[in-house]
């Protein structure tokens, strides 16, 4: 926030300062960063400290050396730091090329060649880790970025809120009305921001979309403070009450934006696996006999020791039936569903498990008494009997298929196909839709499957299956298959006619009994990834 004040008081007007570092201080792109134990607030701490120092050294006191050390030695933290913030350093090195004149141009030269020499003992690790293809391509989990990802990031950094949206724009109208009358003296600064930003952002997008994804929104953060000093660097140098009536506007829209639009406080400090272990334990008291609920949290096994140390004895919590389960490792629903069905329990207890595991549970525990939702978690608590007080599951839409007949031959593929359109039945993308149908085979190499794809005019989006062999605890009788899929991640408006098609793929042609196929679409947790998309 100081350094952000600083470097736009040095290069436009104090007011232009208190505007951006105001954004700085509520917006939570930044408070989010600046808390994770990860190298992205210390990167932007050095990059910005870099630029001042750059500053100060090119255009205010070339003679002074303590600014070109002070470069010098936040470049070199830039660089080790962060990959992005080596990007950036470099960036912001190569643009002082033109401001460079015959009495400061041996020493900046000198210095951008000391930087290169103090980060040629990190070229292997730089080599090796570009060497791996970033987190895209094939077996990364991040998608490259679309047409519309800068305009996402846009939104996101202004909390999706028509208020910020307002004031952003307001605050650059009235700086077009109370602009600066030396515009021209200040234009090379302004040029510098957004030239920044955009080169950073333009490499790191072309980069994901040719090469592998590599760009995400807190990759853009080392050059975002320069985005908005260039926002609002019209504004002249203003009386104190008008920028003290503009800090207050942005501090309070800013702070009731973060807390109620955003919902920060909760979804921030709500630490997953935590809360697993907080709600449990709430539950447990209200049940009062703990040995009569089974409990089943998933929890990444390098989490165990740390959850034992600092949850589990904090707390003085013990857990008779807790089973911690890797990620990778789940059980296949026809184990987990055995494993349901053995428990003499009246109450289950579940955190984090997948969706078709919730609905396992609820086939032998179908009263919901609490539930609680966040930021990549849920835990649900359910009863066997039902229960004085019940939790409301909300449900959209749920219908029960019916079938014209309910056997298929050898010479059958494919089953009877029911399709749904999206818009006459989804109304939010935190929805849920569950598919269910029980089978039966005779033949035991018989593995039929239950089928949902989404598709729009013919063209498939997505595509998922549940196979019979996953799921048959019993050969005598029909076995219920499940298949969930969340909507959030859906995106209706490029997608406006999808349909989600569901049938029965008798994939080996074996005679088949088919029986109950139903679709239900419940309301879904909206916090999942709340930190980073809108929570509407």
């Amino acid at each position: 926030v100081i350094l952000v004040y600083k470097i736009s008081k040095n290069w436009f007007t104090t007011s232009v300062g208190l505007i951006a570092s105001s954004f700085v201080a509520v917006m939570q792109y930044m408070i989010i960063y600046s808390q994770l134990a990860r190298p992205y607030s210390t990167g932007v701490f050095f990059c910005l400290l870099m630029v001042y120092c750059w500053s100060k050294f090119l255009f205010e006191s070339p003679h002074q050396k303590k600014w070109l050390v002070g470069y010098i030695l936040s470049a070199v933290c830039c660089a080790y730091d962060h990959h992005f913030a080596l990007l950036f350093a470099f960036i912001v090195g190569l643009s002082g090329i033109p401001f460079l004149t015959k009495n400061n141009w041996k020493s900046y030269i000198l210095s951008g060649i000391l930087i290169c020499i103090a980060y040629l003992p990190n070229i292997p690790i730089l080599l090796f880790q570009m060497s791996k293809g970033g987190l895209g391509g094939e077996g990364g989990w991040l998608a490259a970025p679309d047409s519309g990802w800068l305009y996402g990031y846009l939104k996101y950094i202004f909390h999706f809120s028509f208020w910020m949206y307002a004031l952003a724009f307001i605050l650059i109208v009235l700086s077009v009305f109370w602009y600066n009358k030396e515009i021209s003296k200040t234009n090379k600064f302004r040029v510098l921001c957004i030239t920044w930003f955009f080169s950073f952002f333009f490499i790191q997008y072309f980069y994901s979309i040719h090469v592998s994804a590599i760009i995400q929104f807190s990759t853009l953060i080392f050059a975002f403070p320069f985005l908005l000093i260039f926002l609002f660097s019209l504004f002249s140098e203003l009386s104190v009450k008008k920028n003290a009536l503009l800090v207050i506007c942005i501090l309070v829209i800013g702070t009731v934006s973060l807390a109620n639009e955003r919902k920060h406080f909760r979804l921030f400090y709500h630490q997953p696996y935590q809360q697993q272990i907080v709600t449990t334990q709430e539950s447990l008291n209200r049940i009062k006999n703990p040995k009569d609920v089974t409990i089943e949290l998933i929890v990444p096994p390098y989490l165990k020791g740390i959850l034992t140390k600092h949850y589990l004895e904090k707390q003085k919590v013990r857990f008779d039936e807790t089973h911690y389960g890797p990620i990778s490792q789940h059980p296949t629903p026809k184990i987990f569903r055995a494993f349901v069905f053995s428990r003499s329990t009246h109450y289950f207890i579940a955190g984090n498990l997948p969706d078709e595991y919730v609905q396992i549970i609820k086939e032998k525990y179908p009263y919901l008494i609490s539930k609680e939702e966040g930021f990549t978690y849920a835990t649900y608590c359910f009863a066997r009997e039902k229960p004085a007080r019940e939790y409301p599951e909300e449900v959209l839409f749920s219908q029960e298929l019916e079938l014209k007949k309910n056997t298929m031959d050898s010479t059958e593929e494919f089953g009877q196909g029911f399709s749904f359109k999206f818009k006459d039945q989804v109304f939010s993308r935190h929805t849920l839709v569950t598919v269910s149908a029980s089978l039966l085979t005779a033949d035991t190499l018989s593995n039929p499957i239950l089928v949902a794809s989404i598709e729009e005019n013919g063209q498939s989006i997505a595509w998922g299956g549940a196979e019979y062999f996953k799921f048959n605890t019993n050969k005598q009788l029909p076995n219920k298959l499940i298949l969930c899929y969340p909507l959030t991640g859906f995106d209706f408006k490029k997608h406006p006619d999808a349909e989600i098609k569901i049938y029965v793929w008798n994939k080996d042609k074996r005679p088949l009994h088919v029986d109950h196929m139903n679709i239900t679409m419940t309301r879904a947790n909206a916090f999942i990834y709340g930190l980073y998309e809108p929570l509407d």
